[in-house]
This record gives C-alpha cells, structure tokens and sequence, in this order.
C-alpha cells in the first residue's frame, strides 16, 4: 500500500547570498498571489463571476512576467505553482464551503516556497531548488526508499525549514490483534492497561508567551488600509512571541510521537472516544440575561483541552497502528467491575468509587476500560458498543529535537 509521509528538515542557505534570495523568492510568490487575488476579486465583483482556473492563471502569469521583467530572474515554474491554490479556494467557495482567497501580507504572512515535481533535486544531505543552488539539509530521513513528490520551504522564527513530502511503501497491519482502550483527558491519557501518560508542563512558557502578548499590546501594531507600517519594536515582540509558541508546539507534538510510539509497539488495536473537540472548544457566548456569565471558565477549559494535544495523538496514532472510534456515552460514569451507570460514580475528578459494589480505581483507567469493553462488543457496559474506523492519516514528521 502507498501512502505519503512530509518530513521536517532543518535547511541551511550557507551563504548570506542565497539566503538573500530564499527571501527573494519568497517575496516574489507573495507579490504574484496578491496580484492575481486582487485581479480575481475585482472581476468578481465587477461581473459576479471569473475564471480562476490553474490552465487560465498559467496564461496570465506569462503576460505578467512580460510586463515586469524582474520577474524573469526567478524560476518561473516555483512561483507559478504559487498560484495553484487559487484554484482550490474557488472551488470552495463556490460550493458554499469558503471565502474569498486572502491577500498575504508582509509582515503577517510566514514566507513560503512551493516546489513541485522537478522543481528540486534531493542530493545526499543537499536540496537543489531552481535558480538557488544546493541548500544544506539537516535532518534524518525515515523513509530512505521512498521517492520525493513535492515540498514546501518556509521561514519560521527566524531560521529557514524544508517540508519533503515522500511516496513510501507501507507495510500491512499485523494479523494478531491486541487491543487497548484509550482515554483521553486534560493533562493526561489513561491506558485500560493502568498507564497514565501526563502530558508536558507548559507553564514557564506559556507565562513567557503571555508577557510577549502583552509587550506586542503595548507597541505599534500597524494599520495596514490605513498605510501604518508596524514598529520594529512590535516586530522584535511578534518573533520572541512566534518562538515561544513554537518550542510549546514543538514539545506537545515530540510527545505525542513518543507516547503514540510506545503504544503502537505494544498494541495493534486502539480504541478511542470519538470526540467533537472542535464542539468542545467553541466559544463560550454566555447566556442573553448575563452575557459575562461562564465565559471566562470555559475559556480557560477550552485552553486545557486544546493543549492536551488529543487531535495530534490520534493523529499519530492513526498512521502507526490501527485505530477505532466508539460512542464516549458514559465511559466515566460506568463502573467497569459491575457496569452501574450513575452521575455519583466519579465523586472526584482522580477516583471512581462505585456506588453499587464499591469498586475503586483511577477514574480515567476506569473509562479506559470501559472504552475497550465498547470496543470490544461486550455486554452490561452501558454502551452500543458500536465503533467507526479511523482513516490511516498523514503526518508531518520531524526529525529535529529542539
């Protein structure tokens, strides 16, 4: 079976030269993607309609290079497949799914580079791009037989990234099943083998990206309809800010790799709550007689949550075994020796004590249980017992430890 893997890279320009050009190039994709959003919108809404169509733009962007020859000096395939994205919003938009393409801005867009097939040549540790030359790659590749399709380069937090997106060859499932239930909890995942995984202490550094946020309050943010260019100092604010966030990302995602790796080696089958984590974490409106009311400690819940990671563990777990969703009715409150189902169950958020044989456990070990017993198909769980598969997803892998 032949699925697709993105690898991280760290990239290296070397010299001050290419570097200045990455930034170049970068700055001549995001010139020509605001020229041609502007140019579509305004036909749209001139004449309700346009013609967003990659074959269309490709025979536009060669006028354009002809009206500006600065254009010329770039590779003229990378920065067209700049514009291929366009295409796709349209088709969104059209069908209701979407807005307009937005325009990228300078100081709020990352600086990106497509590349697409032939674009770039994989050399040993080397990146060769169109009119850059060979680009230091620092990293390890998984995936040795595999066969790069595509990438993209970004610049990040002030140093440059190469996402290589590879055609591999994946093995089959194992034939023997061994199965686990998992649930998922905030600053934790309980296994219904007795493990507990807690999840990383983030507390320095989101302290840290709170005083960031508030220095970048403080300072000039600019206005870019009315022309006003942020400060430098707001800019030096937004990029200590920029890599706080990203140490946090980058240590909730390399823990989410570890955990789903030691489950993966010990288990073939993992059964998990299917969650609406994204109906979980909508904004808290209050209520119509007291607006204010709940808010602030649901906003403070939703925070809990969306640090756990729970979307990127299955995720990760979704393309290193097999994973199964069941229905999270009453995983908690079930007692999993007995199969009493009652609110009073779960006294506390660490122990389940049931009421009706006296059974006592970890609370979140109990609701692992009970997930693999749904799983499972077994009887007097208080559950359907009826699962969902779990597509085998992509992921983005990175090699680097920060």
């Amino acid at each position: 079976m032949k699925t697709h893997r993105t690898i991280r890279y760290r990239l290296h320009p070397r010299t001050q030269a290419k570097a200045r050009r990455l930034h170049e190039l970068a700055g001549a994709c995001r010139y020509v993607w605001n020229h041609f959003v502007g140019v579509l919108r305004d036909e749209y809404v001139a004449y309700g309609k346009c013609d967003p169509r990659w074959y269309t733009l490709n025979m536009r962007f060669t006028n354009l290079r002809k009206q500006f020859p600065w254009l010329q000096g770039y590779s003229c395939s990378i920065v067209r497949q700049s514009l291929k994205p366009i295409e796709t919003a349209y088709k969104k938009f059209y069908a209701g799914k979407g807005g307009l393409p937005k325009f990228h801005g300078r100081h709020t867009h990352a600086p990106s580079i497509p590349l697409g097939t032939g674009m770039f040549k994989l050399q040993g540790d080397f990146l060769h791009v169109q009119k850059i030359g060979q680009l230091k790659l620092c990293g390890n590749n998984p995936y040795p037989d595999g066969i790069a399709k595509s990438g993209t380069i970004k610049h990040e937090c002030g140093k440059w990234y190469a996402y290589i997106t590879y055609e591999v060859q994946i093995t089959a499932l194992p034939s023997s099943i061994k199965p686990v239930g998992i649930d998922r909890n905030v600053g934790q995942v309980a296994r219904s083998d007795g493990v507990v995984h807690y999840t990383p202490d983030m507390a320095l550094l989101e302290a840290r990206k709170r005083r960031y946020q508030r220095m970048m309050a403080r300072r000039q943010c600019g206005n870019r309809k009315q022309g006003i260019k942020p400060s430098h100092r707001y800019l030096k604010a937004k990029n200590l800010y920029a890599r706080t966030q990203q140490k946090i990302v980058q240590a909730r995602t390399d823990w989410c790799h570890q955990v789903s790796r030691e489950i993966a080696d010990d288990y073939t089958l993992i059964y998990m709550e299917d969650l609406n984590t994204k109906g979980m974490t909508a904004s808290a409106k209050g209520t119509q007689e007291d607006p204010g009311k709940h808010v602030k400690q649901k906003a403070g819940l939703n925070h809990s949550i969306l640090n756990s990671g729970w979307g990127k563990l299955e995720q990760c777990l979704g393309y290193k075994a097999s994973v199964m969703k069941v229905a999270p009715h009453y995983t908690s409150q079930a007692c999993h020796a007995c199969g009493h189902t009652d609110k009073h169950n779960r006294k506390t958020r660490a122990y389940h004590e049931c009421v009706a044989c006296g059974y006592r456990a970890h609370a979140d070990v109990n609701a692992a249980l009970n997930i693999l017993a749904f799983g499972n198909g077994a009887a007097g769980r208080g559950g359907s017992g009826i699962t969902r598969p779990v597509k085998r997803q992509t992921d983005t892998e990175s090699p680097l430890r920060t």
